[in-house]
């Protein structure tokens, strides 16, 4: 699994929850869910004040980091009266050249609520489309008219450039990279350590699978969604389950139930089709593959078990919406 490094970009009179909020998402990633995450910090400037009175410092100089491919440059909100009256002109125009190069070099840029308006100054929005805090949506789109402002979205990615809105969306946003990077049950892990929902705007049909795992209820329970969530290949049966949990099958059985309102093999078929549905945005895997990956005893059984539940041959590689 490849290293993510994830390169916080701030500016002076930074807003904490927009540093704080993203920066808890990928470090609970990183320390509870033992992804290859790497968090760094760094600025043009030896320290920044943030508009709430903290000083912060001691990071790394941008000469010494060379973001490109699997990096992500993450780009806290500002104030936004210090931003129109150009007291941050000069820090914009210090960070630009080094911004615009990583971005050439693959990396990802990611601003959380009004950071936009720093990644629009430089030019890096225009024709893309971006979102805001709501009370800089009017400025953006007067000032910037090239944007392709997305006023109604709490975060937009576009080439490899994500925006978020209001303050709290960047764990939104945060949340919505780790699904993309390690997929849907990680991010549910991290959003339940931090006591949020799984991810506000989804549509995506993972969302049911595992929204549950929000909801506080007994820790055999939890252990064996963990099992069938991580390994979807493998064929435990009921009584491999129980002696996991440190419980008989029978009262395995009821609490799973109880709990989740599914049985244990249905949880297991929602999860393997969860897998399935993923991987098969890869063409270069074959369907034979992917119902091995899956857990199914053949190609046979998979296209069967797709075909009751969506209506369409897995082929097809998507479920209609």
């Amino acid at each position: 699994m490849a290293q993510r490094d994830i390169i916080f970009l701030l500016f002076p009179k930074t807003h904490l929850l927009d540093l704080a909020g993203p920066l808890q998402v990928f470090y609970e990633a990183r320390n509870l869910c033992r992804r290859p995450i790497r968090v760094q910090f760094t600025s043009f400037g030896e320290e920044v004040q943030a508009e709430q009175g903290l000083g912060l410092g001691r990071f790394t100089a941008p000469d010494r980091l060379s973001p490109g491919r699997g990096s992500l440059i993450c780009i806290p909100g500002i104030d936004f009266s210090s931003f129109k009256k150009g007291e941050l002109d000069m820090a914009v125009r210090q960070a630009e050249g080094w911004v615009k190069h990583a971005y050439r070099q693959g990396a990802g840029l990611c601003s959380v609520c009004s950071g936009a308006l720093l990644l629009a100054e430089m030019g890096l929005l225009d024709y893309r489309k971006c979102t805001c805090h709501w009370k800089c949506l009017d400025y953006l789109q007067q000032h910037y008219p090239k944007i392709n402002l997305q006023a109604g979205k709490l975060y937009t990615e576009d080439r490899r450039i994500y925006t978020s809105a209001g303050m709290t969306t960047g764990i939104d946003l945060a949340l919505y990279l780790l699904e993309q990077w390690f997929g849907a049950f990680v991010a549910a892990r991290v959003a339940q350590e931090l006591v949020v929902s799984f991810r506000r705007e989804a549509a995506s049909p993972q969302r049911d699978i595992y929204s549950n795992l929000q909801q506080p209820f007994h820790p055999a329970v939890y252990k064996i969604q963990e099992v069938l969530l991580n390994e979807p290949q493998a064929n435990h049966s009921i009584e491999e389950l129980a002696r996991i949990a440190h419980l008989s099958p029978r009262h395995l059985t009821r609490l799973f139930r109880k709990h989740t309102g599914k049985t244990i093999q249905e949880f297991k078929s929602e999860a393997r089709l969860e897998l399935a549905r993923q991987l098969l945005q890869n063409r270069q895997l074959g369907i034979e593959e992917v119902a091995r990956k899956c857990g199914y005893r053949s190609a046979r059984q998979f296209r069967r078990t797709w075909k009751d539940a969506y209506g369409v041959a897995p082929s097809e590689g998507r479920i209609p919406g």
